[in-house]
């Protein structure tokens, strides 16, 4: 018996836009340009030059606004944009919905990326669910530590 096929697709921007005060920038500055002058006074130079680099990029990242990604979850996976992730690389996943940027967490089998975050947009999360369901399991997965302080810190 053939597999039945099937496909939905939407939009949706690859993250929530967050508008940020000058106050919020000079909080940053202060807290890298302090972390830079201690790893400087400790003998490390090079973690400190490597901070304030990462500082000014990060900066410069925030300030652009979220692009539109395109998501197509259909029998071979789930794409995001031109990234294809196959039902075979990924363990289970769970749809998000409690947050006001709702989103679909997967867990994939890869070691560096071992969660992979795809926003909802305005597409219902009970749709995608039932269709992600046949295909992997769905399992209570949250954003990491780090993405969680990131985000509680406005970035």
């Amino acid at each position: 018996m053939a597999k039945q096929t099937f496909r939905i697709e939407w939009d949706a921007h690859e993250y929530e836009h967050k508008e940020r005060s000058a106050d919020w920038y000079w909080a940053v500055g202060i807290v890298a340009v302090s972390g830079a002058i201690a790893s400087i006074i400790f003998g490390n130079i090079i973690f400190g030059v490597l901070l304030l680099l990462s500082v000014f990029s990060l900066s410069l990242y925030i300030n652009r606004p979220p692009e539109t990604v395109h998501v197509v979850i259909d029998e071979r996976g789930v794409l995001r944009g031109h990234v294809l992730y196959p039902y075979a690389t990924l363990h289970s996943f769970w749809v998000d919905e409690e947050h006001s940027h709702p989103k679909i967490i997967l867990r994939s089998q890869k070691t560096f990326v071992p969660l992979i975050i795809i926003p909802l947009g305005q597409m219902d999360g009970e749709h995608v669910r039932e269709m992600l369901v046949k295909e992997i399991p769905e399992a209570f997965l949250s954003p990491s530590l780090v993405e969680k302080i990131l985000e509680y810190f406005g970035f």
